[in-house]
């Protein structure tokens, strides 16, 4: 059994790796620049061969440590939050599941772990870190545009949602509208459409498969929480009502439960961070509501 100290300790050894391996890295590469230089050849190898042993050691030891940093943070963060819960680090959202929504772009990169799965007030919820990004390799070029780094959180409820509906954030621009006609095939298409309340209409792009189950989904408390969540997320993100899934992509630009590696942590500071993080799951579906608002009979 390990504690805290022991979390301390592993990541300084990272840290003191990670900085070597730098230093050692960088003579290497300076002296294969300066290779006409009587023994920069020899010392190039001396530089490289041991910085390739450290970088595979502060991999090994990484590793380790964000392993025990989420033993010991998660699980304490999430203490008497939840009805139940689990957390499964290696675990994320299949590829397969996130595209079948029907409201990401999907591109060509796409990793998932640190799965939080449980329940909360009678909704089951799954929440995971998500990466999705584009790359592109042209001769010696290459170039990724990211579309999400962040948070993918999905929220079952009892009754399914008629139609599909999505709300994006205006500053969110890689979902998947699904609004061509030369690629979507009707039944699954969705439009544009605006709500009555304009604030609203100025912060979000709202797309459906029929305005009068948009309206019916949209009602003003739900806009306004909606409003409120922008302001609390702090970063672009989207809603997506499919099938009985409530759907959130939260675009933070990072991996939520990832530990600092040259920062110094804290325990009690490192929690209090991790717990607000989950808090999220709560904060929707104590904000929303939509089990008692707004479900179809």
């Amino acid at each position: 059994m390990f504690g805290w100290s022991d979390v301390q300790t592993r990541q300084n050894t990272v840290r003191l790796l990670v900085i070597l391996a730098v230093i050692l890295s960088i003579l290497g590469f300076i002296c294969g620049m300066a290779f006409a230089v009587k023994s920069s050849g020899f010392m190039f190898v001396v530089c490289l061969i041991p910085a390739g042993i450290l970088w595979w050691r502060f991999y090994v030891n990484l590793k380790s440590y964000k392993e025990m940093y989420k033993e010991l943070v998660v699980k304490k963060a999430a203490e008497g939050m939840f009805d139940n819960f689990q957390y499964s680090p290696k675990v994320g959202f299949d590829r397969e599941e996130i595209r079948e929504t029907g409201i990401m772009n999907m591109g060509n990169r796409y990793n998932s772990e640190d799965m939080v799965d449980g329940s909360y007030k009678g909704v089951t919820f799954r929440r995971a870190d998500m990466y999705i990004a584009e790359h592109h390799q042209s001769g010696k070029n290459s170039y990724t545009i990211v579309f999400l780094r962040g948070t993918w959180l999905s929220f079952t409820y009892n009754k399914r949602f008629l139609t599909d509906v999505q709300i994006m954030s205006n500053d969110f621009h890689h979902g998947n509208k699904k609004t061509s006609r030369f690629f979507v095939s009707e039944e699954d298409r969705r439009h544009k459409f605006e709500t009555e309340d304009m604030t609203f209409n100025r912060l979000f792009t709202c797309t459906c498969q029929n305005d009068a189950e948009a309206f019916y989904l949209l009602t003003p408390r739900v806009m306004q929480m909606l409003q409120l969540l922008k302001s609390e997320f702090g970063c672009p993100y989207m809603v997506g009502f499919v099938n009985n899934r409530l759907h959130f992509a939260i675009n933070s630009g990072k991996n939520n439960m990832e530990p600092p590696i040259m920062e110094e942590i804290s325990y009690e500071r490192e929690v209090e961070k991790t717990r607000r993080e989950l808090k999220i799951i709560a904060n929707i579906i104590d904000s929303l509501a939509i089990d008692r608002d707004i479900f179809i009979q």
